[in-house]
């Protein structure tokens, strides 16, 4: 219990001490007297007042400290809430350890992934006559993509999961790609793959929809 406010303590002095003392003609006796009194109300004051001002700068205090630990529960709820619940923070450890090799053979089956489900959902789960339009077709190719990118956020975690076991095997294609077309580096050869990939599935898709237009 905090204690605030008090600043002063009044004295009371006990009845009949000055009138039965014995005061003699000269008021020493008074003047000691007094002089006691005061000293003794001086400093019970200060005490009252440094106690005072304690207790007032602990209640300052206290408050703060709810704000930083309310902060730190939103902090954790919010990362929490923010993690991926189809990514394992372990399969992307192990990925991240092969470097330009494990965002390849990731990459890689991602082309894989984009391609097949295109075709799946063009073909299968969302038929549609030819001969729509180009507008149309266009809005359907971006109907069917969003059901592909939905589809892969599912998936994900299967995809990061192969992508780290073919790692290995993706490490020494890339080293056999580098020496056989004579690139600089394996960094310039992860780029003509790249590239090959994405060309080759942007090939498809303009492809298909420019059939059905």
């Amino acid at each position: 219990m905090s204690v605030a406010g008090v600043h002063c303590l009044p004295l009371s002095l006990p009845p009949g001490s000055l009138r039965n003392s014995s005061i003699p003609a000269n008021g020493k006796h008074t003047q000691s007297l007094l002089l006691q009194h005061f000293s003794v109300a001086h400093h019970t004051h200060r005490k009252v007042t440094s106690f005072s001002h304690n207790a007032s700068g602990k209640s300052d205090a206290e408050p703060e400290l709810e704000p930083s630990y309310h902060k730190g529960e939103m902090l954790d709820k919010n990362e929490t809430s923010s993690k991926n619940p189809f990514v394992s923070e372990e399969l992307l450890k192990k990925l991240k350890r092969y470097g330009v090799s494990g965002i390849l053979s990731y990459g890689l089956l991602n082309t894989v992934y984009y391609t097949i489900a295109f075709l799946l959902v063009w073909f299968y789960v969302a038929p549609a006559p030819g001969k729509m339009g180009y507008l149309a077709a266009a809005e359907r190719f971006l109907k069917v993509m969003a059901m592909v990118w939905a589809g892969s956020q599912v998936t994900k975690l299967i995809r990061i999961g192969g992508a780290v076991a073919l790692a290995p095997i993706v490490d020494r294609g890339l080293s056999w790609f580098t020496v056989k077309f004579k690139f600089e580096s394996q960094g310039k050869a992860f780029g003509a793959m790249v590239g090959i990939c994405l060309g080759l599935a942007l090939m498809l898709f303009i492809v298909v929809t420019l059939l059905w237009a």
